[in-house]
């Protein structure tokens, strides 16, 4: 998810009445609801294929997410006597167990929050580097925006500085709702006009919320956002398994299906995309729960020479990707000096450019968005 989420989620939590368990515990919920994340940090020296090798790996596993929370919970410790105590020597100081306590519920909720879209994350780094999809939740979601959102501002918009804040993260998702995914595009669909509108319901009840003085409800607001969000989580799952169901109703192929896997589009839950394989050949679909419409369309299947998936793996670049990609579809054109190849993971535009020699040798290999 995006980190916007998992911050509004990591204050939630800490507004239920856990901030009050010790020092610095929204400090350590909040930060820890965004730590796991750290492993972005690679991309800025190798680039695309270093983000695919180590994001959601082993920061997003249940390993990973002990040896963070233990490391942030020695740094609040540590600065807690360094400076907060320094100019406070009579204050309540950190509880060490509590704040560790504190650091795993949050980076348990990034790695579920993570777990639930269908990029997934490999939980049992670095004993297996198996990759988990929950598939119910788009990588962005405006919706849980709302729902973490509105206790988040209603229990903090106090004085004009965080009022202001607020407001210019409004206004920011407000002009992402209105800009982005006007158009279709050949792997992404329109977000609707009536879920933007929708959604702009939504946020002038956060505003009215904040002027008449909503967040009196204390922690019962952020306790009923939580129990919101799981319904929703809840209800996706529901469509999830309507949208499977529907594709298997309605084949893409003759025969039986030997693998699917469908996701949600942006901010709409009623329309989900698809992918299977059936008789040894890969379809991708949209599935339209209002009107129970299955399209499919095939798409590229590895190529027949086997030899070339193999040898693509000799570069660092491509068999990251290969490793990877969940549902890939290939186009492959063959030239007098050798392959020019494209592989593109349906779940999104990542896509691996290759070229490969007559002697099955990768001449250059490059992965981007």
């Amino acid at each position: 998810m995006d980190n916007l989420a998992h911050t509004l989620l990591g204050l939630s939590l800490a507004k239920t009445g856990l901030e009050k368990t010790t020092p610095l515990a929204t400090t350590a919920l909040v930060l820890s609801s965004n730590l796991p994340d750290i492993d972005v940090m690679p991309q800025l020296f190798g680039g695309t294929p270093a983000y695919l090798e180590f994001h959601r790996g082993f920061t997003h596993s249940l390993l990973g997410l002990i040896v963070l929370a233990a490391g942030l919970t020695a740094a609040l410790t540590l600065m807690d006597r360094l400076f907060r105590l320094r100019h406070d020597p009579f204050g309540r100081p950190v509880m060490a167990l509590r704040i560790f306590m504190l650091s795993l519920v949050g980076g348990l909720g990034h790695a579920v929050m993570d777990f639930t879209n269908v990029y997934g994350v490999r939980l049992l780094e670095p004993f297996r580097d198996r990759w988990f999809y929950g598939d119910l939740i788009f990588i962005v979601d405006p919706w849980i925006w709302l729902i973490l959102g509105a206790p988040a501002v209603w229990l903090t918009a106090r004085g004009a500085w965080r009022a202001l804040i607020w407001l210019a993260i409004g206004a920011g998702l407000g002009a992402l709702m209105v800009l982005a995914l006007r158009a279709p595009s050949q792997y992404q669909l329109t977000v609707p006009v009536a879920a933007r509108i929708v959604w702009f319901v939504g946020m002038a009840v956060v505003l009215l919320g904040a002027i008449a003085g909503w967040g009196r409800a204390g922690p019962s607001a952020a306790r009923w956002s939580l129990m919101i969000l799981v319904f929703y989580y809840g209800a996706m799952w529901l469509a999830h398994r309507s949208a499977e169901r529907q594709a298997l109703a309605s084949p893409p192929a003759k025969g039986a299906i030997s693998s699917i896997a469908a996701w949600p589009v942006p901010a709409d839950p009623t329309t989900w995309q698809a992918a299977a394989t059936a008789n040894d050949s890969l379809f991708r679909g949209k599935i339209n729960l209002r009107t129970k419409r299955v399209e499919w369309e095939e798409a590229g299947a590895p190529p027949a020479n086997p030899e070339l998936p193999s040898a693509l793996r000799a570069s660092p670049e491509a068999s990251t990707f290969l490793s990877f990609a969940r549902y890939q579809d290939w186009q492959v054109h063959e030239e007098p000096e050798g392959y020019q190849i494209a592989v593109r993971d349906l779940r999104f535009s990542l896509t691996l450019r290759a070229r490969v020699d007559r002697d099955l040798n990768v001449t250059s290999a490059m992965v981007s968005w």
